[in-house]
Protein backbone atom coordinates (compact mmCIF):
# COMPACT_ATOMS: atom_id res chain seq x y z
CA UNK A 1 0.00 0.00 0.00
CA UNK A 2 1.18 3.53 -0.81
CA UNK A 3 3.58 2.46 -3.53
CA UNK A 4 2.23 4.95 -6.06
CA UNK A 5 2.27 8.74 -5.94
CA UNK A 6 1.59 11.59 -8.36
CA UNK A 7 3.44 14.83 -9.04
CA UNK A 8 1.81 16.90 -11.75
CA UNK A 9 2.98 20.35 -10.59
CA UNK A 10 5.12 22.44 -12.89
CA UNK A 11 8.65 23.03 -11.61
CA UNK A 12 8.17 26.76 -10.94
CA UNK A 13 5.02 26.03 -8.95
CA UNK A 14 6.88 23.48 -6.86
CA UNK A 15 9.77 25.85 -6.17
CA UNK A 16 7.46 28.74 -5.30
CA UNK A 17 5.20 26.77 -2.97
CA UNK A 18 8.01 24.80 -1.31
CA UNK A 19 10.32 27.83 -0.91
CA UNK A 20 13.14 25.71 -2.32
CA UNK A 21 15.02 25.56 -5.61
CA UNK A 22 15.77 22.37 -7.52
CA UNK A 23 19.41 21.33 -7.36
CA UNK A 24 19.09 19.62 -10.76
CA UNK A 25 16.05 21.23 -12.43
CA UNK A 26 16.59 19.52 -15.79
CA UNK A 27 15.81 16.16 -14.17
CA UNK A 28 12.28 17.17 -13.20
CA UNK A 29 9.16 16.74 -15.26
CA UNK A 30 5.55 16.36 -14.08
CA UNK A 31 4.45 12.74 -13.74
CA UNK A 32 0.88 11.53 -13.41
CA UNK A 33 1.94 8.31 -11.75
CA UNK A 34 5.22 7.35 -10.08
CA UNK A 35 5.44 3.65 -9.21
CA UNK A 36 7.84 3.04 -6.35
CA UNK A 37 7.94 -0.70 -7.02
CA UNK A 38 10.26 0.28 -9.85
CA UNK A 39 13.53 1.98 -8.93
CA UNK A 40 12.65 5.67 -9.27
CA UNK A 41 13.98 8.97 -7.97
CA UNK A 42 11.65 11.57 -6.47
CA UNK A 43 12.10 15.18 -5.26
CA UNK A 44 12.73 15.63 -1.52
CA UNK A 45 13.78 18.45 0.82
CA UNK A 46 16.25 17.41 3.52
CA UNK A 47 17.22 18.82 6.91
CA UNK A 48 20.70 19.50 5.57
CA UNK A 49 19.48 21.62 2.66
CA UNK A 50 16.07 22.99 3.61
CA UNK A 51 16.05 25.51 0.75
CA UNK A 52 16.98 22.97 -1.92
CA UNK A 53 14.93 20.30 -3.70
CA UNK A 54 17.19 17.27 -4.01
CA UNK A 55 16.68 13.92 -5.69
CA UNK A 56 16.37 10.66 -3.79
CA UNK A 57 15.85 7.06 -4.73
CA UNK A 58 12.47 6.05 -3.32
CA UNK A 59 13.05 3.07 -1.02
CA UNK A 60 15.30 3.58 2.00
CA UNK A 61 18.66 1.76 2.02
CA UNK A 62 21.22 1.48 4.85
CA UNK A 63 24.00 4.06 4.50
CA UNK A 64 26.68 1.39 4.02
CA UNK A 65 24.63 -0.79 1.66
CA UNK A 66 26.43 -1.91 -1.52
CA UNK A 67 24.11 -4.40 -3.24
CA UNK A 68 21.22 -3.72 -5.61
CA UNK A 69 18.18 -1.65 -4.61
CA UNK A 70 15.86 -4.28 -6.06
CA UNK A 71 17.39 -7.04 -3.91
CA UNK A 72 16.96 -5.04 -0.72
CA UNK A 73 13.36 -4.07 -1.50
CA UNK A 74 12.49 -7.71 -2.20
CA UNK A 75 13.64 -8.60 1.32
CA UNK A 76 12.15 -5.65 3.23
CA UNK A 77 10.14 -3.01 1.41
CA UNK A 78 11.08 0.45 2.65
CA UNK A 79 9.04 2.63 0.30
CA UNK A 80 6.98 3.50 3.37
CA UNK A 81 7.71 2.96 7.05
CA UNK A 82 5.19 3.04 9.88
CA UNK A 83 6.01 5.43 12.71
CA UNK A 84 5.46 2.70 15.32
CA UNK A 85 8.76 1.13 14.24
CA UNK A 86 10.78 4.29 14.90
CA UNK A 87 11.05 3.52 18.62
CA UNK A 88 12.78 0.22 17.86
CA UNK A 89 16.41 -0.83 17.39
CA UNK A 90 15.93 -1.28 13.65
CA UNK A 91 18.67 0.12 11.41
CA UNK A 92 16.69 3.16 10.24
CA UNK A 93 15.23 4.27 13.60
CA UNK A 94 17.90 6.92 14.28
CA UNK A 95 16.95 8.77 11.08
CA UNK A 96 13.93 10.31 12.81
CA UNK A 97 16.29 12.49 14.87
CA UNK A 98 19.04 13.10 12.33
CA UNK A 99 17.72 12.68 8.76
CA UNK A 100 14.18 13.92 8.30
CA UNK A 101 12.87 15.11 4.94
CA UNK A 102 9.79 16.42 3.18
CA UNK A 103 8.42 14.75 0.08
CA UNK A 104 6.46 17.35 -1.94
CA UNK A 105 3.86 15.96 -4.34
CA UNK A 106 0.37 16.60 -5.67
CA UNK A 107 -1.29 13.36 -4.66
CA UNK A 108 -1.21 9.66 -3.90
CA UNK A 109 -3.43 6.63 -4.45
CA UNK A 110 -5.51 4.43 -2.17
CA UNK A 111 -7.60 1.33 -2.85
CA UNK A 112 -11.03 0.20 -1.71
CA UNK A 113 -12.16 -3.43 -1.66
CA UNK A 114 -15.89 -3.69 -2.33
CA UNK A 115 -18.06 -6.42 -3.82
CA UNK A 116 -14.98 -8.53 -4.47
CA UNK A 117 -13.25 -5.88 -6.58
CA UNK A 118 -10.46 -3.37 -5.99
CA UNK A 119 -11.17 0.24 -6.96
CA UNK A 120 -8.47 2.94 -6.86
CA UNK A 121 -8.88 6.48 -5.54
CA UNK A 122 -6.71 9.52 -6.14
CA UNK A 123 -6.11 11.65 -3.03
CA UNK A 124 -5.05 15.28 -3.40
CA UNK A 125 -5.45 18.65 -1.70
CA UNK A 126 -8.83 20.32 -2.16
CA UNK A 127 -7.09 23.52 -3.23
CA UNK A 128 -5.03 21.50 -5.78
CA UNK A 129 -1.80 22.65 -4.12
CA UNK A 130 1.17 20.62 -2.97
CA UNK A 131 1.07 18.05 -0.20
CA UNK A 132 4.14 17.58 1.98
CA UNK A 133 4.70 14.04 3.22
CA UNK A 134 6.93 13.38 6.21
CA UNK A 135 9.89 11.19 5.34
CA UNK A 136 13.32 10.00 6.43
CA UNK A 137 16.44 9.54 4.34
CA UNK A 138 19.94 8.11 4.21
CA UNK A 139 23.01 9.13 2.22
CA UNK A 140 24.93 6.27 0.62
CA UNK A 141 28.71 6.12 0.37
CA UNK A 142 28.53 7.18 -3.29
CA UNK A 143 26.54 10.28 -2.35
CA UNK A 144 23.14 9.08 -3.54
CA UNK A 145 20.18 9.80 -1.27
CA UNK A 146 17.49 7.22 -0.51
CA UNK A 147 14.20 7.93 1.24
CA UNK A 148 11.00 6.49 2.67
CA UNK A 149 7.69 8.16 3.38
CA UNK A 150 6.31 7.76 6.90
CA UNK A 151 2.86 6.38 7.62
CA UNK A 152 0.69 6.80 10.68
CA UNK A 153 -2.93 6.87 11.90
CA UNK A 154 -5.64 6.74 9.26
CA UNK A 155 -7.76 9.88 8.89
CA UNK A 156 -11.46 9.13 9.44
CA UNK A 157 -12.40 10.87 6.20
CA UNK A 158 -9.86 8.88 4.19
CA UNK A 159 -11.06 5.61 5.76
CA UNK A 160 -14.08 5.81 3.45
CA UNK A 161 -11.79 5.35 0.46
CA UNK A 162 -9.45 2.61 1.63
CA UNK A 163 -9.90 -0.57 3.61
CA UNK A 164 -6.86 -2.69 2.78
CA UNK A 165 -4.74 -1.13 5.58
CA UNK A 166 -5.48 1.15 8.54
CA UNK A 167 -2.68 3.68 8.04
CA UNK A 168 -1.83 6.50 5.63
CA UNK A 169 1.04 8.83 4.70
CA UNK A 170 1.70 11.56 7.25
CA UNK A 171 0.93 14.93 5.66
CA UNK A 172 2.45 18.02 7.28
CA UNK A 173 0.86 21.46 7.32
CA UNK A 174 2.80 24.68 6.77
CA UNK A 175 3.66 25.13 10.45
CA UNK A 176 4.76 21.57 11.09
CA UNK A 177 6.73 21.18 7.88
CA UNK A 178 9.09 23.97 8.94
CA UNK A 179 9.67 22.42 12.36
CA UNK A 180 10.15 19.02 10.72
CA UNK A 181 13.28 20.25 8.95
CA UNK A 182 14.78 22.14 11.88
CA UNK A 183 17.74 20.54 13.66
CA UNK A 184 16.62 21.88 17.04
CA UNK A 185 13.17 20.26 16.98
CA UNK A 186 12.79 18.17 20.14
CA UNK A 187 11.90 14.47 20.19
CA UNK A 188 8.67 15.38 21.94
CA UNK A 189 7.69 17.81 19.18
CA UNK A 190 8.58 15.23 16.54
CA UNK A 191 6.32 12.63 18.14
CA UNK A 192 3.50 15.13 18.55
CA UNK A 193 3.77 16.04 14.87
CA UNK A 194 3.72 12.43 13.75
CA UNK A 195 0.70 11.52 15.87
CA UNK A 196 -1.45 14.62 15.45
CA UNK A 197 -3.91 15.60 12.78
CA UNK A 198 -2.44 18.28 10.53
CA UNK A 199 -5.85 19.50 9.36
CA UNK A 200 -5.15 19.12 5.66
CA UNK A 201 -8.27 19.35 3.49
CA UNK A 202 -8.10 16.34 1.21
CA UNK A 203 -10.21 15.40 -1.78
CA UNK A 204 -10.73 11.78 -2.84
CA UNK A 205 -11.79 10.91 -6.38
CA UNK A 206 -12.44 7.45 -7.79
CA UNK A 207 -10.46 6.79 -10.97
CA UNK A 208 -10.96 4.20 -13.69
CA UNK A 209 -9.58 0.93 -12.38
CA UNK A 210 -9.01 -1.07 -15.55
CA UNK A 211 -5.77 0.47 -16.78
CA UNK A 212 -4.62 1.67 -13.31
CA UNK A 213 -4.67 -1.86 -11.94
CA UNK A 214 -2.61 -2.97 -14.94
CA UNK A 215 0.02 -0.32 -14.09
CA UNK A 216 -0.67 1.62 -17.27
CA UNK A 217 -0.32 5.41 -17.17
CA UNK A 218 -2.37 7.67 -19.42
CA UNK A 219 -3.07 11.40 -19.58
CA UNK A 220 -6.64 11.35 -18.29
CA UNK A 221 -6.19 8.78 -15.54
CA UNK A 222 -6.79 11.26 -12.70
CA UNK A 223 -10.18 12.27 -14.11
CA UNK A 224 -12.92 11.36 -11.60
CA UNK A 225 -14.76 8.18 -12.57
CA UNK A 226 -18.13 7.30 -11.04
CA UNK A 227 -18.93 3.63 -10.50
CA UNK A 228 -22.60 2.84 -11.04
CA UNK A 229 -22.66 0.16 -8.32
CA UNK A 230 -21.22 2.45 -5.58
Amino acid sequence: MYFKISNTAEIRVMEREAYAMFKYPNLYSPQILINGLNEVSIPIITMEEADVVSWAIWGLLPSGYKDDWELFQSLTNTLNIHIDTLDSDLWYADAINERRCLIPLTGFFTSLLKNGEISPYYIGAKDRGLLYLAGIYTVLEDGFITCALLTGPLDKHLAKYQNLVNFMPIILNQQNKAAWLEHGTTSKRIKETLNSSNNINLEANPIAKGLFNQDITYNSMLTPHEYTDY
